[in-house]
């Protein structure tokens, strides 16, 4: 298997089981990986080059390791990946009230602080900072927020690393979020299902709290035979998962039934 800094550490995995073990001998902070509910909900979100940094390791550490068990390493600009610095300017955090969330007590009991951290997200007023206390850089949430309308700053002391996030503007959907302009599609939402009717997985996330729909979709589609496709029940499009579908080199098109329903299918381009 080819791999870069963008690819995906559950898909090396998937791979490769040895993964697990080449890489946890690097260093303590990828011994998480050894905990399946840990590895389940962190693989998936986690490039090699977010790794990199969250290990605080060079990346080429990480390719020598995993060619030693048989990747070829695509040597791709390490920095393509790299989250914009116009966002992580000091000024958006002086003077303002802070509210602490410790990420460590969820990872703990092997609970995906997702869903803490969106819920007080969503709480979070604009004059407000929300520090989240992690025992690593929180990579694929900073890239969530900041990509919807969240500065940032990181800050390491004592083994442990500080994330700060405040809003700083921009359109906010009925969550409290900011809003992606998805378009409903119901004639393409009709062609495409018509395309995959023989070849498709039907699946209904609208009862899972957050954020077991994103997981439970995310899960599907990396056992979905090629050419098929997934159908899925749910509340609503969801924003958060759009950008993991487009890195995985799917599309998404919703049909809005009502304020609670949405169909989606979600198949390979």
């Amino acid at each position: 298997m080819k791999i870069n800094a963008q690819t995906k550490i559950s898909d090396i995995i998937k791979e490769n089981k040895d993964v697990i073990d080449v890489i946890a001998t690097i260093n303590k902070h990828f011994k998480k990986l050894k905990n399946p509910i840990l590895r389940k909900v962190l693989a998936p979100r986690v490039t090699i080059a977010d790794a990199a940094k969250i290990g605080g390791i060079d990346i080429d550490i990480l390719f020598d390791r995993l060619s030693s068990i048989g990747f070829k390493i695509e040597k791709k600009d390490k920095n393509a990946d790299k989250i914009s610095e116009t966002k992580k300017d000091k000024d958006y955090f002086t003077n303002k009230e802070i509210i602490e969330l410790d990420a460590r007590i969820d990872l703990e009991k092997g609970i995906d602080p997702f869903k803490s951290i969106m819920s007080a997200i969503k709480k979070l007023p604009e004059n407000k900072v929300l520090k989240i206390i992690n025992s690593f850089e929180p990579l694929p949430m900073i890239k969530i927020l900041s990509e919807k309308g969240y500065a940032f700053k990181v800050e390491r002391k004592n083994d442990l690393v500080y994330t700060y996030f405040t809003k700083i503007g921009g359109k906010t959907n009925a969550d409290g979020l900011p809003e992606d302009i998805v378009e409903d599609d119901k004639e393409l939402f009709e062609k495409i299902y018509s395309d995959y009717q023989d070849k498709i997985k039907e699946i209904d996330v609208r009862n899972l709290e957050m954020p077991l729909p994103m997981v439970t979709i995310l899960q599907e589609i990396e056992t979905m035979p090629e050419g098929s496709a997934l159908y899925v029940h749910h509340k609503r499009i969801p924003q958060f998962l759009l950008k993991e579908l487009t890195e995985r080199g799917y599309n998404l098109v919703g049909n809005k039934i009502n304020e609670a329903n949405t169909k989606l299918i979600i198949y390979k381009k």
